[in-house]
């Protein structure tokens, strides 16, 4: 079977690190694989969210598609959760001083695969807040477009990710900041444990035109074994120059004072281990607005490291 590359490093590197593409899933390349959408969808005030019947993106074979629309000056939230082995695509613009507060959850189950691609454009004075956590599935594979076009736009992205087992998850995350005094900011938190396998590439690409926009990129992941590979590639590109960029990655196992300070009141390795987990994740999981849903990936990251630190 043909391999299909999903998605690309913007800026190639070293192909021995294996980072520049990401390939689709294997069981994500027959035509079962497509899925009605998502089994769990709200939305907020006004707007527009629509099943993609004649968008562009349901040119693409197999794919559940949802387009969002907001109008200038109006607010939207949408939550989307993924529950079962599908490929997915979320194309969303926001007018004029509107703004968008997305989050999408991915719970599929451990022995399912899937792929999802979110794109937006923002224009002048918009703000697109992005939530994603990639919780479930045995291969995950993301990406995510942000195109802040308008001058004045902003885009804040959060985002948390869980692997255990053997699973393997690979995201691609690109904001390109367009238009004159824009502002990105890009959070992602994870940790791994067992033989998990993650890649993250986190992209601010500031383009000629971009004059007075400011990027931050962090990301922070907690290594809970040996046996696990992580790899991560912060891109800043810049065709630009007066803009200001930031970018860093925090990758290791876990501050052996705060493990001491923890099990010295009465805690054992693995409950120190899941309660630091926790608090890396609650400012991530706080930004979804369903207490419920909340709970529940709380829950199932919890007892993934309690089961998996056994």
């Amino acid at each position: 079977m043909a391999q299909e590359i999903f998605s690309a490093l913007p800026m190639r590197t070293w192909r021995w690190l294996g980072v520049n593409e990401a390939l689709l899933p294997k069981e994500l390349r027959q035509p079962e694989a497509l899925a009605e959408g998502p089994e769990q969808a709200s939305g907020g005030s006004r707007g527009e969210i629509t099943k993609a019947e004649d968008a562009a993106c349901t040119k693409k074979l197999n794919t559940a598609c949802r387009t969002i629309h907001v109008p200038a000056g109006e607010t939207m939230e949408a939550v989307v959760v993924y529950r079962k082995e599908q490929l997915t695509e979320i194309q969303a613009d926001v007018a004029e001083g509107g703004t968008l507060n997305l989050v999408c959850v991915q719970m599929v189950p451990a022995d399912s695969a899937y792929a999802g691609s979110v794109t937006v454009t923002a224009g002048r004075n918009a703000k697109i807040c992005y939530t994603a956590v990639e919780a479930g599935s045995s291969h995950t594979v993301t990406k995510l477009q942000i195109d802040l076009a308008g001058e004045g736009s902003i885009a804040d992205v959060s985002a948390v990710y869980f692997g255990d087992k053997e699973r393997r998850i690979d995201m691609n995350y690109v904001i390109s900041q367009i238009g004159k005094h824009t502002d990105a900011n890009m959070q992602v938190r994870g940790a791994l444990q067992d033989a998990s396998d993650k890649i993250f590439r986190g992209t601010l690409d500031f383009r000629r035109g971009s004059k007075g926009s400011t990027g931050r990129e962090r990301e922070e992941v907690i290594l809970l074994d040996e046996g696990v590979r992580n790899r991560s590639v912060p891109l800043m590109m810049s065709g630009e120059d007066e803009v200001t960029g930031h970018h860093a990655v925090s990758a290791g196992r876990m501050n052996p004072d705060r493990l001491f300070y923890l099990m010295s009141r009465g805690m054992d390795e693995k409950e120190a281990q899941k309660l630091l987990v926790q608090a890396m994740f609650s400012p991530v999981l706080d930004r979804i607005p369903d207490a419920g849903l909340r709970e529940e990936v709380a829950g199932s990251i919890e007892e993934r490291i309690t089961d998996g630190r056994s």
